[in-house]
């Protein structure tokens, strides 16, 4: 890679990407409470000092309190750093595995040649097994989601009618959201997810595994291909072991959704911020005087940024902006799946023979 010099890395501290003022995925909204309540608080403390009626202690606790409390920060942001990068470690080898399983199964699964109708006739029962890959990746964003059901228009029609005939009777729809993920509340979200379905059908879909389900169905086409001798065993055995190893990955999937940062500490770590920023004015305010104000809300701003971002992240597959984006993943898996059943290629005997 080029290196840049000095003055387009000079140009570039102030570009749209990396300027100090952009907010866009920031959580700079996120603490802008608490560095209002805290500054004002400072401000107050600065003012009744100033005139006597507040008391002012040594500096020397600081450096201490701020070594305990950054390393417990620290602590914090590395662990919710872990799990969203295992996160996007596990939707990498999803996306591998059903690579090379819907690879396999496309190009191994045997055609009646003799029958016209019969080639067609495999070729959408093979379609509907890769299908079947693509629906459990869409499927596990929305287990992740905890969006419930199989009616959403990104999954439905990859589901055989035989499993979606209940909720199509009390069918609804959730809008796809954009790339990047959109920004609407879990609210808002939540009711687009609840309109129109019946209490029966909810209760359903909430007993279902849906991504388990999948899993089940993708196995039952490979055993038929096996038993109509269209896939040998050896073929049969390695798509098996790729559906294995799905299904090991949606459990590391969802150890993740489903263990939090322990309440116990997330609490107790806001409170020792909370604490710390309480007990800078009283420290600083005979050195630094009014400028005691700015360097308190930068503290703020500081030590709960830090924290807000170890709490946006350590679930990395929901709307949020600094969420992994899922939504591309599932498009782009698709698109390229999906691109197989365009053409499929000439024999390899006929790579190099020119057409007319």
């Amino acid at each position: 890679m080029r290196k840049k010099d000095i003055f387009s890395q000079f140009i570039d501290v102030f570009s749209y990407e990396t300027f100090i003022l952009h907010y866009k995925g920031t959580v700079l909204l996120n603490v802008l409470v608490q560095v209002i309540a805290f500054s004002a608080y400072s401000l107050w403390y600065v003012i009744f000092a100033g005139h006597g009626f507040a008391p002012v202690f040594s500096n020397s606790l600081i450096p201490i309190l701020t070594i305990v409390t950054a390393g417990m920060i620290g602590l914090r942001t590395n662990s919710s750093y872990d799990r969203f990068w295992e996160g996007r470690k596990l939707w990498s080898g999803l996306v591998a595995n059903i690579r090379n399983a819907t690879r396999i199964l496309w190009f191994s699964v045997a055609k009646d040649d003799n029958d016209g109708e019969g080639e067609a006739n495999d070729n959408e029962e093979i379609k509907q097994a890769i299908r079947l890959f693509i629906a459990l990746a869409i499927a596990i964003k929305h287990r992740l989601r905890e969006e419930n059901g199989v009616g959403y228009l990104d999954l439905k029609n990859l589901i055989p009618y035989a499993y979606r005939k209940f909720e199509e009777k009390h069918e609804y729809v959730l809008e796809e959201h954009e790339s990047q993920n959109s920004h609407s509340s879990e609210a808002v979200i939540s009711e687009k997810r609840n309109m129109n379905i019946s209490d029966n059908i909810k209760k359903y879909y909430e007993t279902r595994n849906i991504p388990i389900d999948i899993t089940h169905m993708i196995y039952n086409y490979i055993n038929m291909f096996k038993k109509q001798d269209k896939l040998d065993s050896s073929t049969f055995n390695t798509i098996n072991s790729l559906i294995h190893s799905m299904t090991e990955i949606y459990t590391g999937f969802e150890r993740i959704f489903t263990t939090p940062i322990p309440l116990a500490y997330s609490v107790h770590l806001k409170q020792m911020i909370t604490l710390y920023i309480l007990a800078l004015p009283p420290q600083l305010y005979e050195k630094l005087g009014w400028y005691t104000v700015p360097i308190t809300a930068i503290a703020t701003f500081t030590f709960f940024g830090v924290d807000a971002i170890g709490s946006e992240i350590e679930n990395p597959f929901g709307y949020d902006i600094n969420d992994l984006p899922v939504d591309d993943y599932c498009s782009n898996l698709r698109k390229e799946i999906e691109s197989l059943f365009e053409e499929r290629p000439l024999d390899p005997c006929q790579w190099n023979k020119k057409t007319e």
